[in-house]
């Protein structure tokens, strides 16, 4: 089995919100983290700071913590027809966000929009069961 290696991320602004990205996937759109796969040659930090800088078009960012936490999901068939990998280990980063709202400028492409949202609203809002599952355990280790 083919397995990705990716990273993912909870960005927390000063307020203590939580963003989550619009965006769209090969076969739907969803409301996800920010999370990107690792090129050859590429470190997990530095995959992290190149896609903080593609999907939101800024670098307004401070601490970066890895939090030893990750979660492996499988894609659906023909995404992995086409991409050439059966799933995704996402390593996963805490960010803190420095910048304000307008220094995020998404593609429009891929990343369709973006909010910060509350830790509630992050469990109701997010698509994805895994990437709930390790938010809940961000909070409970980490007492975010």
């Amino acid at each position: 089995m083919r397995i990705r290696k990716s990273v993912g991320a909870f960005i927390v602004n000063r307020s203590g919100k939580i963003l989550l990205l619009k965006t769209r996937g090969m076969t739907r759109i969803y409301w996800d983290i920010l999370k990107g796969g690792v090129k050859e040659g590429e470190t997990l930090l530095g995959t992290l700071k190149r896609e903080i800088k593609e999907e939101l078009g800024t670098e307004k960012i401070g601490e970066i913590k890895k939090l030893n936490l990750n979660f492996t999901f499988k894609f659906p068939e023909r995404i992995r027809r086409r991409i050439n990998f059966d799933g995704e280990r996402v390593e996963l980063f805490l960010v803190e966000f420095i910048g304000d709202e307008k220094d995020i400028k998404v593609d429009g492409k891929e990343i369709l929009g973006f909010k910060f949202v509350d830790k509630d609203e992050f469990k109701r809002k997010a698509t994805y069961r895994k990437t709930i599952e390790a938010f809940e355990e961000l909070i409970k280790r980490f007492k975010v």
